[in-house]
Parts: structure tokens; C-alpha cells; sequence
């Protein structure tokens, strides 16, 4: 019984160790940080243009539009690209 747990402890501990480091974030760059912050507030102007949950097809494409223009205004302000 117990070269059975050691077995299975020595097996699994390869799977942990890579688990764990791959939970670790790696810090944003400033270019991830503007462009997250740009997808944020499209999501705001996109959620204020549609409301809270509309079956609407019409009004979730406005809402969509909305939220891509905001986008796109938001990156060109801060000096990206698409």
C-alpha cells in the first residue's frame, strides 16, 4: 500500500509543479492595459446603449456597433492600432 501512494505521489507531482507555475500572471504591459481599459468602457457604452438583456436582434446590433466604435475611438485616442 504504501509504493502505491508513492507511486501515485511521484506521478502526480510532475502535473503539480507545472500547474502551479502556469497560475502565475505574468504582469500587463502598457499596451495590454490601454487596450483593456478601451474594451471595458466599450462594454459600458455597449451595455448603456442596449440595457441590461434585450431580445431585440435590432437593439443587440446597435448595442454592438456602439460598443466597437467606442472601441476603436478609445484606441486611436491613446495611439494604437487595431
Amino acid at each position: 500500500m504504501l509504493t502505491m501512494r508513492t507511486l501515485l505521489a511521484v506521478a502526480t507531482l510532475p502535473f503539480l509543479a507545472v500547474s502551479s507555475s502556469a497560475q502565475t500572471a505574468r504582469p500587463m504591459d502598457k499596451t495590454q492595459a490601454i487596450r483593456a481599459e478601451c474594451f471595458r468602457q466599450a462594454n459600458e457604452a455597449a451595455r448603456a446603449q442596449v440595457g441590461m438583456a434585450s431580445a431585440n436582434p435590432a437593439a443587440t446590433a446597435e448595442g454592438n456597433s456602439v460598443g466597437a466604435n467606442a472601441y476603436y475611438s478609445c484606441i486611436r485616442k491613446n495611439g494604437l492600432r487595431r
